[in-house]
């Protein structure tokens, strides 16, 4: 495969219920006809499954033409270590959850190192609230998970409508009060949570009051599915399509949850340029840049999310890509390359130490 800049074609995920269009928005793309009256929860800018236009050379020409059959998948580019997932997220209503520790082994749940950039004012749950009784907040997560299951019987067997079962869900869970037991927190546009170490609760949360857009952030983490990662132990009363209810592992989450103190207090690191965060799995820096660059894809390739502004990347070679606001460039390991703006830009790094 040719080692040069390419522009990354983003899978879209479509979630009417919690999705938004702010990532259409930032993307330019708000009145693209494939496009209008959906909401998008997530866009996947980077994983190892991910298309890279080959003959598309400007983030401005359109991506939903016959040009991205001419694509190739990301994975051609593996290196000795995996990519990392990398989402662009507008959601709201998360369950409570966690991922266990790197130093655990269990035959069925893998760690999931996971790290969160905030582009807008946020609300999330971080951590166990101090002083609470644990076995108390167990008892509350089984009592309202017998209730789901009851309600969710009942849907499936015609006894009761979703809507109304959602009432009632919503009714029952605002009287045991789950959010008592844990660090309800408001993030700040530019904050940074690192949860790469595992073992601490985390959810986001819904306030269409004073949050009316959700949780909007960029999101950088191991690229492992839920099934095999993600332990619950509430899902905010959600039912799915056909009446069903996800799987929540009480057991296991009051089994690998973290109870340090320290650990458990959600402390903000603020905007700044440089390293946001550093860790074993991924690294993700933020930079400004007004004149030309060089830059070298030296250890690990380099994925360039432009936050603000307009870019051309070039290589030594000749080959050029224009990567605009909202978009993402991938250049595998290895290649030199400039940045040269267009504008005074932003742009977030995400590489391999």
């Amino acid at each position: 495969m040719v080692k040069k800049p390419y522009l990354v074609i983003p899978f879209l995920v479509e979630q009417p219920t919690w999705g938004g269009s702010y990532i259409c928005e930032k993307k330019g793309w708000l009145n693209k006809e494939e496009l209008m009256g959906k909401k998008f929860g997530q866009s996947y800018e980077l994983y190892d499954r991910l298309l890279l236009a080959t003959t598309i050379t400007s983030s401005t020409d359109p991506l939903f033409g016959p040009e991205v059959q001419d694509s190739i998948p990301i994975s051609r580019f593996a290196e000795e270590r995996p990519f990392p997932l990398i989402k662009f997220t507008q959601a709201k209503g998360n369950s409570f959850q966690l991922h266990i520790k790197p130093e655990i082994e269990d035959k069925r749940w893998q760690q999931k190192a996971e790290s969160w950039y905030y582009f807008e004012d946020g609300k999330i749950t971080y951590g166990i609230k101090k002083g609470i009784r644990i076995d108390e907040y167990k008892r509350t997560c089984e009592a309202i998970n017998d209730e789901m299951k009851k309600l969710s019987d009942m849907i499936v067997g015609g006894m009761i409508t979703k809507e109304k079962a959602k009432g009632k869900a919503i009714s029952y869970i605002k009287e045991k009060n789950p959010w008592q037991f844990v660090n309800v927190c408001e993030v700040k546009k530019g904050d940074i949570v690192d949860l790469s170490r595992g073992g601490l609760h985390h959810s986001w949360e819904e306030d269409s009051i004073n949050y009316p857009l959700g949780n909007v952030l960029y999101e950088v983490q191991q690229d492992i599915m839920d099934p095999v990662c993600t332990i619950r132990s509430f899902d905010q009363g959600k039912f799915k399509e056909d009446g069903s209810i996800r799987e929540i592992h009480i057991d296991d989450y009051f089994r690998y949850i973290d109870l340090d103190e320290k650990r458990n207090t959600l402390t903000i690191e603020k905007n700044k340029e440089g390293v946001l965060f550093n860790t074993p799995r991924y690294s993700l820096s933020l930079f400004s840049i007004s004149k030309k660059e060089a830059m070298k894809s030296s250890p690990s390739f380099h994925h360039l999310f432009i936050k603000e502004g307009e870019i051309d990347v070039l290589d030594s070679l000749g080959n050029m890509v224009t990567v605009g606001e909202g978009h993402s460039c991938f250049v595998p390991q290895g290649v030199s390359y400039e940045i040269n703006p267009k504008i005074h830009s932003e742009i977030l790094l995400t590489f391999l130490q």
